[in-house]
């Protein structure tokens, strides 16, 4: 069978008809996020438009970066991450997503920076072997949190996230003891795939995750009232710290123009 398109084609080709910008409209420094209310925000804030497809997307050139909402899930990560890797100037990919609670030290608002992320879904297994682990990029995470400590005067939360693609595990008992025994700071249905995706394919990633629910406490599932009161209060912040981020890699890049973050090109024609 003959393929009209090759792989590097057909990447870019997806990322322009899922989002309805050109490749060149791309930024170096990438957002995702599953919320539309970050988009929004984010387009209010920089005054650039909103582009709909099937992903919302908005390119802010003055700041070098792009934010995309990809939908919630692995899969939708996995899509994403794929393309974005054939884009030839990424400095970073990075997650503003919202997770479960789990440590007793977690509170609603409380911003984690995962240091990795247990591979529970079922779409890194087509990039990396079952036992790789999932892991950002250290020199991210080490920017993350030196703004996180200058903007905010505190130290972020850090630890092993969760990421599974089984939705309805608040009412597992076996599944949460599972977790339980496995000293998770929290869940959620995205990290370990852009993690493993990122490494995979010379990416580099991080996450900024906002904590939503407190699954395994008395009331503490998400609900339709708490996720509102959850946007109103705290993402503001969130996609804030997320832009300073970007902003801060930027100056650094610049600074130090010797350096990358960006592990050796590798052929993936």
């Amino acid at each position: 069978m003959t393929r009209l398109l090759r792989p590097d084609s057909y990447a870019r080709n997806t990322l322009e008809r899922y989002t309805g910008s050109k490749v060149e409209d791309f930024c170096a420094n990438i957002l995702l996020c599953n919320f539309q209310r970050y988009i929004e925000s984010f387009a209010e804030h920089t005054g650039n438009n909103i582009l709909s497809e099937y992903w919302d997307i908005v390119h802010d050139k003055s700041r070098d970066i792009t934010i995309i909402n990809c939908g919630v899930g692995s899969p939708n990560a996995g899509i994403v991450m794929h393309c974005l890797s054939y884009l030839d100037n990424i400095n970073s990919v990075i997650m503003l997503g919202m997770c479960g609670g789990i440590d007793d030290s977690c509170e609603i608002g409380d911003l984690i920076v995962p240091t990795a992320s247990i591979r529970d879904e079922g779409t890194s297994r087509h990039y990396l072997p079952s036992n790789v682990p999932a892991l950002p990029s250290v020199e991210i995470n080490r920017i993350m949190c030196e703004v996180l400590h200058r903007e905010l005067d505190t130290c972020p939360k850090a630890g092993i996230m969760y990421t599974t693609d089984y939705r309805m595990w608040e009412f597992d008992e076996k599944f949460i003891d599972y977790i339980l025994k496995h000293r998770i700071v929290a869940i959620d249905m995205e990290i370990a795939t852009i993690f493993s995706i990122g490494y995979a394919l010379n990416v580099p990633t991080a996450a900024l995750m906002l904590i939503s629910d407190l699954p395994l406490r008395k009331g503490g599932i998400k609900s339709k009232n708490s996720a509102n009161e959850i946007f109103n209060t705290y993402t503001s912040q969130h996609l804030k710290m997320g832009v300073k981020i970007c902003e801060e890699i930027t100056q650094q890049n610049e600074k130090f123009p010797s350096c990358t973050f960006v592990p050796p090109a590798i052929d993936k024609t």
